[in-house]
C-alpha cells in the first residue's frame, strides 16, 4: 500500500546506533527490524525498556505517532507511547518509542487470520469514535491542533488526485484514469456528510496480533479526518493481490449498512485510493506497478453490483497482464 513520501534516509545502522548512545546511555539488543517505504528501524533495549527507533526524513508521521498515542483509548488501539521525537541530522529525524510484543498479521495462516478480522474491525470502529470536539475540515490533519485542511470529505478526495494524467504509457491508459476520475469525484461530491477519524493505512504491516487481540498500532503518518469507509476500501483496493488483506475486505463488506448508496460509496473511494496509488507509481517511474493498478481499476468503470453480490466478478476482479487492452 504505497504512499508517497520523500527517499529514505542514508544514515548506517553503526551511526543510528551511535546517535541512540548519546541520547539514551548504554543500549543492548541491537537488531535491524522490517524497514517501511522511507524509513529505516530498529530494536535496542535502554534504561530497562524495550524500545524502537524508526528513521525517516519527515517529521510529520512521528508527530502523529506521538499524538495517536496520547489520543488513542489505550485498551481498544494500543498504540506505542513515543519517548523521543529529534532531529539526527539535516532532514534526519528519528521517533523512539516503546516496542510492542505480537506478531504481525500476515505472518499467521489462514483460519487465525479469518479468527481476528473482528479484533481488527473493532480497532477500525474505536478510532472512529475518538471525540474530536475542538477541530474541524476534512483530510490530513495538524496534530497540534486536529484541524483538517479541506471543508469537505469530497474536497480530500479530489486534492489525492492530479488533473492531468500525462504521463501514463499510452492514451488509452490517459483516458481510462480521466474517466475514472470523473466517475469518483462525480460520486463523491453527493457522498453523505461523516466527519471521524480514521488510521488511515491500517493494512496487515501497520498493527500486531497476538491471541485474538490487537496489540499494537502503528505509523499513523496517513490518518486522515473524514468517512471510516475509506479503511474498507483499501482493504478492497488490494484484495486480489494480498490474501490477508483480502479476508478482512470480506467480512468488513458483510458487516456494511444496507443503505441508499453504499456500493457507488465504497466504488468511489477505491477508485480514489487506486488513482492515488498509481499517481505514485507514475511519479516514482515504477512500469509494472502502474499497470497492476491500471487492471485493478479497470472495471470500476461499470456501475456496482450490490455489495453481497460479484465478489469475484466486480469488487476483487483483477486482470491479467496485456488483457485489458485487448
Amino acid at each position: 500500500m504505497p504512499s508517497l513520501k520523500p527517499m529514505k534516509t542514508t544514515l548506517t545502522a553503526d551511526a543510528i546506533a551511535q546517535a541512540m548512545r548519546e541520547r539514551h546511555g548504554r543500549i543492548t539488543d541491537w537488531k535491524p527490524l522490517a524497514e517501511g517505504e522511507v524509513s529505516q528501524a530498529f530494536a535496542f533495549r535502554a534504561d530497562g525498556r524495550d524500545l524502537v527507533v524508526r528513521v525517516g526524513p519527515r517529521r510529520q508521521g512521528f508527530d502523529k505517532d506521538a499524538w495517536a498515542a496520547r489520543r488513542m483509548p489505550k485498551e481498544a488501539v494500543p498504540v506505542p507511547e513515543v519517548l523521543e521525537i529529534a532531529e539526527l541530522d539535516e532532514g534526519v529525524y528519528c521517533c523512539v518509542s516503546e516496542r510492542m510484543g505480537g506478531v504481525h498479521l500476515e505472518t499467521l495462516g489462514e483460519p487465525q487470520q479469518r479468527r481476528l478480522t473482528p479484533a481488527v474491525r473493532a480497532v477500525v470502529d474505536a478510532i472512529a469514535d475518538v471525540d474530536l470536539p475542538d477541530s474541524e475540515g476534512y483530510g490530513s490533519f495538524d496534530a497540534e491542533t486536529e484541524n483538517g485542511p479541506h471543508e469537505t470529505w469530497a474536497g480530500h478526495l479530489r486534492s489525492l488526485l492530479p488533473h492531468d494524467w500525462s504521463g501514463l504509457q499510452t492514451e488509452a491508459d490517459t483516458a481510462l484514469a480521466d474517466e475514472l476520475t470523473a466517475i469518483a469525484v462525480e460520486i463523491a461530491a453527493a457522498l453523505p456528510v461523516t466527519r471521524q477519524l480514521v488510521h488511515g493505512d491500517l493494512n496487515p504491516r501497520n498493527f500486531t496480533v497476538e491471541g485474538d487481540r490487537v496489540v499494537g498500532v502503528f505509523d499513523w503518518e496517513a490518518a486522515v479526518i473524514g468517512d471510516p469507509t475509506w479503511e474498507i476500501a483499501r482493504y478492497l483496493l488490494w484484495a486480489p493481490v494480498l490474501p490477508s488483506t483480502r479476508i478482512q475486505a470480506e467480512y468488513d463488506l458483510d458487516r456494511l449498512p444496507d443503505e441508499p448508496g453504499i456500493a457507488e460509496r465504497v466504488r468511489s473511494l477505491v477508485i480514489v485510493n487506486g488513482l492515488w496509488a498509481l499517481d505514485i507509481y507514475r511519479r516514482q517511474g515504477r512500469t509494472d506497478a502502474m499497470e497492476l493498478m491500471l487492471n485493478r481499476v479497470h472495471g470500476f468503470r461499470e456501475d456496482p453490483p450490490g455489495l453481497t453480490e460479484g465478489r469475484d466478478t466486480y469488487w476483487m476482479r483483477l486482470l491479467k497482464p496485456g488483457t485489458r487492452n485487448g
